[in-house]
Formats: C-alpha cells, structure tokens, sequence
C-alpha cells in the first residue's frame, strides 16, 4: 500500500510538475513504455520535456549526450504515457459502496434504483478525477443520462482531455435530431474535450433513435464525424429480451415505467447493431461478455472498437468478455471502468491487473499497456497527442503500478 502511494504522488509530481521552462527537463526511468510502433519497451531510458511537449525519448547515455538540462531521476520505476479511462459514468460517482455485488444484473439494478442514481454530487466527482489524474490518467470518456452538460463544464475544468457522451434513450427522435449532441458552455474553450451521443443499449433505444444518434455522430464536426458509443452484449438478460420479449429485467423495466410497448425484434445483440448500421470505425462497443464467434467477426469486419470493463462485470456477476478471441481477430480494445456504480475505483491500471491476472499469458505488457494508452488515442482521434511517448506528444505521463508489473510477470 505505501508502494501504491508512493507511485501514486510520482506520477502527480511528473504531470503537474511539466510547466512552461526556459530549458528541457530530462526524466530518467529504469524503464520507459514508449508506445510508439516498432519501439521495445527500453532499460534505463529516458524523455526530453519542453513547454509540455516531449522532445525526445530513448536510451539515457544516447538522451544524456544529446540534450542538455536538469536530470529528475526516478529511480526504479516504469514510465509510461499517461492512461485512458474509456468507458465511466462520473453522474454515479456517489454510488461507491451503496449497490450489490456478484447476484447479476437484475439485482444489481433494483440496488442502483434504490438510489437516487443521477443525483450528481459535484464536490466527489471533481475529487475522483483530482484523484485520477494523480495516477496519471489524462482522458475520460463519461456517459452520462442526464447530466451531459453538467459533467462535461467538470471535466472541462479539470486537467483531462474528454470526451462527454450524452446517453440517447427510449424511442422519441427529437426535431432536429442534432439536438441530441449536447452543448457544454466550457467544454470546447477548454480545448481538451468534444460532446458527442451515444445510445444506451439495444433494448432501451429504439433501432429509430439509435440510427438517428448515428446518423448525428458521423455527420458532426464537419463531416469528419464524432466517437460513437454503445453497451453491448452486456449480460444474459439483454439477448434474452432481444431474441424473445421474455425476461426478469424486462419486467423490472415496464414495473418502473421505463419501458411500456415492447416488441422483441428477434436478433441478438451483435447482429441487430449491425444491421442498423451502427459498427464502424467510429463506434466503441462497451462490455461485449456474450458474444458468439460470428459476433465479433462481425464487430471486426465493421472495424469497431471495443471497450472491457473487467472489473464492473466482475463486479455485477454477468461473466467476462473473450478478450484472448478479441485480439486474435484484430479489433481495437480499450479499457474502461464503467463507474463506482459497479467498481472500486476509476483507475485504468486496477482494470488492467485485474484483466492481466485473470488471464494469464494473453497479453504481453506492451500489449496491455495498449489497452490504456495507444490503442483508446487511436479510436477516440487523439494519437496524435496522448497515447505514446514521442516527440511532439504533450508530456502527460504514468508511472506503471507493481500490481500491474506483477500480474504480467506472473503469465510469463
């Protein structure tokens, strides 16, 4: 626990320390992941930093004989770029502690209803994400029902770059559709964070408005489109009441008035977004635990990508997603910690111990490092800033946690 601290602080010291300098800084590290193609992770290396850019990253003797400046040593550790949480809903940030664990989603839900889910508690959402940055995340990809605008003004004003998704539910397609892509007063000034939509699930959303919330996101800024995103495939109940209209969480759902007329369309999951045109390279399927080996022949051929929230299923007890079948078939994963709705924490790292342990030998540590660092900047557009250590990166940085070493070391 007190390692845990101590890497905790490193890593706040080095993103928050990065000011405007008059002359680079060097950061010498026992290793550095620098995330780039080609690149190994190196032994006793090093990253130039200037005005909050990395200028150069490579061997120390090779850094220490090109550049000049101060040294910050630090010592033992593993640096690596900073983290992406790419799936979370901050509107439930007070909700740690308050639902119930591993009796699957039915039960789970009647616990998240018992609460007040969307009362939003701005104090503890700016905490966590203080306290997130200081493990060295730098992005946030929430989801928020209600409070869209809100929690994207919050993440404006705090150090990460966002993306803020308001969440498109029921069935009623508003006029304009684009009405659908909320507005945060704060958010484009901050230059770090862009609003966009994304539909809540297959059986909540009407295949009518989910296109609509398509059709919006591909046509948004300029024409070059916006990140689109989806729960998919999440649990047993969601194909039940697709295929057939039959099911405890149905049920749950028309005694609370959230759904009233229900007809099932008779596909599952995978199959019914493909069909309403919604997997393609600019869609993030979040979950994905029951999927079949058509589906995600599927989710690849459309070049979606996916994001795991390991943890929150384990969390919930609706099993895991094949994450071995995933990377074999070439499709872009992510990781997310859905929230402290169903969580501990809102940390990448804990989700990638934790998926690194219960998969022993899958993933080599640069392949899970991707998970939270290249592989989110690709699909969310920000490759060219975050994601990898090299040049002209902005020096946003983690220190990688011995229980994430650790579980790699143990599947070798």
């Amino acid at each position: 626990m007190v390692a845990r601290r101590a890497q905790a602080t490193q890593a706040a010291r080095l993103n928050l320390n990065t000011q405007v300098t008059t002359m680079p800084e060097i950061f010498r590290a026992a290793r550095v992941a620098p995330m780039t193609p080609g690149w190994p992770l190196l032994e006793d290396a090093a990253v130039v930093v200037h005005d909050q850019l990395i200028l150069d990253v490579g061997p120390f003797d090779h850094i220490r004989r090109t550049h000049a400046g101060p040294v910050r040593d630090l010592g033992g550790l593993t640096l690596a770029p900073a983290t992406f949480n790419s799936h979370t809903h901050l509107e439930m940030t007070h909700l740690l502690g308050k639902t119930t664990q591993g009796q699957g989603f039915v039960t789970w839900v009647e616990s998240l209803l018992a609460n007040n889910a969307y009362g939003v508690d701005q104090p503890l959402v700016r905490s966590e994400l203080t306290r997130l940055e200081s493990r060295g995340c730098a992005f946030v990809a929430d989801i928020s029902t209600r409070n869209a605008p809100l929690l994207a003004e919050i993440l404006a004003s705090s150090g990460h770059f966002f993306t803020s998704f308001q969440e498109a539910i029921g069935s009623v397609v508003p006029e304009p559709p684009a009405a659908l892509l909320h507005q945060a007063r704060d958010g484009a000034e901050s230059g770090r964070g862009i609003c966009a939509v994304a539909g809540h699930a297959l059986y909540s959303t009407s295949g009518e408005l989910l296109r609509a919330a398509k059709a919006v996101s591909t046509a948004a800024n300029n024409g070059r489109g916006l990140p689109f995103s989806l729960h998919l495939a999440e649990h047993a109940e969601e194909d039940a009441i697709l295929l057939t209209g039959q099911s405890l969480f149905l049920d749950l759902l028309r005694s609370r008035g959230v759904i009233s007329d229900y007809t099932a369309p008779g596909q599952r999951p995978v199959p019914l977004a493909h069909e309403l045109g919604l997997l393609d390279e600019q869609t993030l399927c979040v979950h994905c635990v029951t999927v079949t080996d058509g589906d995600i022949a599927l989710i690849a051929q459309g070049r979606a990508s996916v994001c795991l929230c390991p943890r929150s299923n384990d969390y919930i007890g609706v099993g895991q997603a094949p994450l071995a079948k995933f990377l074999e078939a070439g499709v872009n994963v992510c990781l997310g910690t859905d929230g402290l709705c169903s969580n501990v924490d809102l940390d990448p790292y804990g989700e990638l111990a934790w998926l690194a342990a219960q998969n022993p030998g899958v993933l080599s540590l640069g392949q899970g490092l991707a998970l939270v660092t290249a592989n989110p900047a690709r699909f969310f557009g920000l490759e060219n800033t975050l994601g990898s250590l090299a040049p002209g990166r902005a020096a946003r940085f983690s220190v990688v946690p011995q229980p994430v070493l650790d579980a790699f070391l143990k599947g070798i």
